[in-house]
C-alpha cells in the first residue's frame, strides 16, 4: 500500500493543445526581427519610385491595388503599399490580402489596437485617403 502522504502521479491529458486558428508558423527568416533589418536596408519598399508620400489619393484608385504585388490598405486615413509585410505578418499573408484596396481600420483595431502602425508599416506609407467634400 502507498503511503498517504506520496502524491499519485499526475494525469496527462489527451487532449491536443488550443491552437488560435489564425496564428501559423512563420517560415524562417521572416520574424518580426527580420522584418525591421528589411525596413532599415531598403530604401523603397512602399515602391513609390522616387515620389513623395501623396497627400490625396482617391478611392477609387486605391481599389485598383488589391493584389498581392500591389496590395494596398487604407489604415486610419494613411494609405500603405503592404505588399513587402504580407510574408511577415504572423496571422498570415490571406487576411491582410482580404482587404487589398480597401479600408481595414476597424478590423486592425478589433484585433491590433495595441500595435503602433507606424513602427510597423509606416515605411510603407503611400499616401492618405483623398478626402470626400
Amino acid at each position: 500500500s502507498i503511503p498517504s502522504s506520496i502524491p499519485s502521479k499526475p494525469k496527462l491529458s489527451t487532449r491536443k493543445p488550443s491552437v488560435n486558428p489564425r496564428s501559423r508558423s512563420l517560415k524562417s527568416g521572416f520574424s518580426l526581427m527580420d522584418w525591421n533589418l528589411l525596413k532599415s536596408s531598403s530604401s523603397d519598399l512602399p515602391r513609390l519610385l522616387g515620389s513623395p508620400v501623396r497627400p490625396s489619393i482617391p478611392l477609387s484608385e486605391i481599389s485598383t491595388h488589391a493584389t498581392r504585388n500591389e496590395c494596398w490598405i487604407i489604415l486610419k486615413g494613411a494609405v500603405y503599399n503592404i505588399s513587402s509585410y504580407l510574408a511577415y505578418h504572423p496571422g498570415g499573408e490571406k487576411i491582410i490580402e482580404m482587404f487589398g484596396g480597401k479600408d481595414c481600420t476597424e478590423e486592425f483595431d478589433k484585433y491590433h489596437s495595441w500595435v503602433n502602425i507606424e513602427g510597423l508599416v509606416g515605411v510603407l506609407k503611400v499616401g492618405y485617403v483623398e478626402k470626400i467634400k
